[in-house]
């Protein structure tokens, strides 16, 4: 039940900053969830943590703050979205290891579907839109790869620690950049270039240091 919690906060939470807040951007600080996890699994997981690790969580959170930068555009209201959104994740993924030893992922993947539905259900009537066929087709598009998505996930956290995986996912900050640019024709400016270069660099400076251990 928390852990189907946790992954409607994260959805509903970056969709809607996705309205006030570009999505390079976003997912930069959204990518706060791996940095968590890292952290969180110390006293949730009882894993230990090496100090070159807690110097790259510490610079991952600096580059954060660069993105954002107490002034700028982004320190508004809106950015505590995303931010939701990722101590959502972190606590969804630190769930996913625990429950991976005691459910398979086939299991755990359709029971958090259940009630995701059934909560999400309830709420649906008073948010309704009738979609478009193309509204429509995205829509099954993007469940489809978001289930695809859970299932590796949940696979492969069965196989290795959350601090080992969670700076693999930061190839997403990439995409995110380039369909942006592509699609909504944003580029990030200076500031926030820098940070997310940042936040990337920390996550592969964990994934080293664990693999030194």
């Amino acid at each position: 039940m928390l852990r189907a919690l946790c992954l409607i906060g994260t959805s509903l939470l970056f969709t809607t900053g996705l309205r006030y807040i570009p999505l390079a951007e976003a997912t930069a600080v959204n990518f706060l969830a791996p940095l968590l996890v890292t952290a969180l699994s110390v006293p949730f997981l009882r894993e230990r943590v090496s100090r070159a690790q807690w110097l790259a969580v510490l610079a991952g959170f600096v580059g954060v703050l660069i993105v954002v930068r107490p002034g700028g555009a982004l320190f508004t209201p809106a950015i505590l979205l995303p931010l939701g959104s990722a101590l959502c994740f972190g606590f969804y993924q630190l769930l996913t290891r625990k429950l991976s030893g005691v459910d398979s992922p086939t299991t755990s993947n359709f029971l958090t579907g259940i009630l995701n539905s059934l909560i999400m259900s309830a709420l649906l009537p008073f948010f309704w839109s009738t979609p478009t066929l193309v509204h429509g087709l995205f829509m099954i598009g993007l469940g489809t790869c978001g289930m695809l998505g859970h299932m590796l996930l949940t696979q492969a956290f069965r196989h290795a620690a959350p601090a080992m995986l969670a700076p693999f996912s930061y190839g997403q900050i990439l995409f995110a950049g380039l369909f942006g640019y592509l699609i909504f024709d944003h580029t990030p400016d200076q500031y926030a270039l820098v940070g997310i270069a940042v936040i990337c660099l920390s996550g592969l400076a964990v994934a080293w240091a664990q693999r030194k251990r």
